[in-house]
């Protein structure tokens, strides 16, 4: 049951928390099938074929799986990736389905228990009235406006990239572009302004990469949002008192993207060159946009992180600290970070109460770096997960 457990608790991080800043998803343990059956689902899950199956496809692979914890754990996987089409209207039935069929595993269960009482008869009633999930995307070429801070005459030392976002009733507000972020977040004011419609029986309790224990959102739903020339319809997203992020859940919908340090471009021209290779793929379930790095020498994987402040974040200690005021809350190394073949002498952080998810390499899974925002002082990236050609390119 271990296996399970974790995989109801990645799920409600993944899914729900979303944090801003510094962390993006984490990842735990790989699983530990217990059965051929079972086994086999997160074999094709992980395969080439897995990656791009529709949901449909997804349920016919789980249905097959007739033990019943394992059947449980890639019905929580589907479910999860449910989230992550934003398919609103299907969510009802599914996890009702879920409820009935494994009743007394959740209820015996804590954390499958919490993930399963997110929706109250109000929600599951909203949830099916809602329309399908669409995205009608410009045709041409769009120069979108990025800017420091979320409104005009805000303070702060933390730059990051905020674009204006509209909704149905002409409300526009800033979100993060936040690559970091698995799933879109908008924050609860913002959300009255903009027309949401709130699942007011929705509930999760949920924890941050932060530390950040014991808190509480929403999901709610809305009629639509617009990025520059392109709409998204009927978009589900999660609810809190935190700041508004675009997560990847809808900027991998948008199409061919160039992220600079003051523009994002929609419909941006192919790369001319490609520095370092972008891989826009999943962990279990959760997207994420790495690149092959190495850091003080070590193999790993460096997550775009538009959401994280800083140049470099580490997940591990380094061998050569930097003096930093006393009480802080990380540690200040320099190393050697390369980037495809791209090396260069760098100051970066550690945070010990902080957890990175780590990244899957030669079939173990390693410490992770997560490049950030100022990075973007030295590079531009070009991302289109359509065609599988994505770049990060030293400007």
């Amino acid at each position: 049951m271990k296996a399970l457990q974790r995989r109801a608790t990645w799920l409600l991080c993944a899914v729900m928390c979303v944090p801003a800043g510094l962390m993006a998803a984490a990842k735990p343990a790989a699983v530990e099938p217990r059965h051929a059956a079972d086994l086999d689902f997160y074999q094709w899950m992980a395969s080439p074929q897995g990656q791009k199956a529709s949901l449909a496809q997804m349920r016919q692979q789980c249905a097959k799986v007739v033990d019943a914890e394992s059947n449980l754990s890639c019905s929580v996987s589907v479910y999860a990736r449910m989230f992550e089409a934003k398919v609103a209207n299907q969510l009802p039935d599914y996890y009702l389905a879920i409820k009935h069929r494994h009743a007394r595993a959740i209820a015996n269960d804590p954390e499958l228990n919490v993930l399963f009482s997110m929706f109250g008869p109000r929600s599951i009633a909203a949830l099916r009235a809602v329309g399908d999930f669409s995205v009608t995307r410009s045709r041409r070429h769009e120069v979108v406006t990025l800017y420091p801070r979320p409104s005009e005459g805000y303070v702060t030392d933390e730059v990051l990239p905020y674009i204006d976002v509209k909704a149905a009733n002409g409300v526009s507000s800033r979100f993060i572009v936040d690559t970091g972020a698995p799933q879109t977040r908008v924050n609860s004011e913002t959300a009255k302004r903009m027309g949401i419609t709130l699942l007011t029986d929705s509930q999760y309790g949920y924890s941050t990469f932060y530390g950040e224990h014991d808190l509480s959102a929403k999901l709610g739903i809305f009629e639509s949002l617009t990025i520059g020339g392109s709409e998204f319809r009927n978009v589900l997203v999660f609810v809190s008192d935190r700041d508004n992020l675009l997560g990847l859940d809808l900027i991998g919908k948008l199409g061919r993207l160039k992220l600079s340090r003051k523009n994002l471009e929609l419909n941006a021209a192919p790369p001319a060159r490609c520095d370092a290779p972008v891989t826009y793929g999943r962990m279990d379930i959760n997207q994420r946009l790495t690149i092959a790095a190495h850091l003080d020498r070590r193999a790993t994987l460096a997550i775009v992180d538009t959401g994280n402040v800083d140049y470099l974040t580490s997940a591990w200690p380094g061998e050569s600290p930097v003096n930093v005021a006393e009480n802080s809350r990380h540690q200040t190394f320099r190393g050697e970070l390369d980037l495809s073949g791209h090396t260069r002498v760098i100051q970066y952080k550690y945070y010990p109460g902080f957890t990175i998810p780590p990244s899957l390499l030669n079939g173990q899974y390693v410490p992770s770096i997560l490049l950030g925002w100022r990075a973007f002082n030295d590079y531009e990236m070009d991302l289109d997960p359509e065609s599988g050609r994505s770049c990060l390119n030293k400007i």
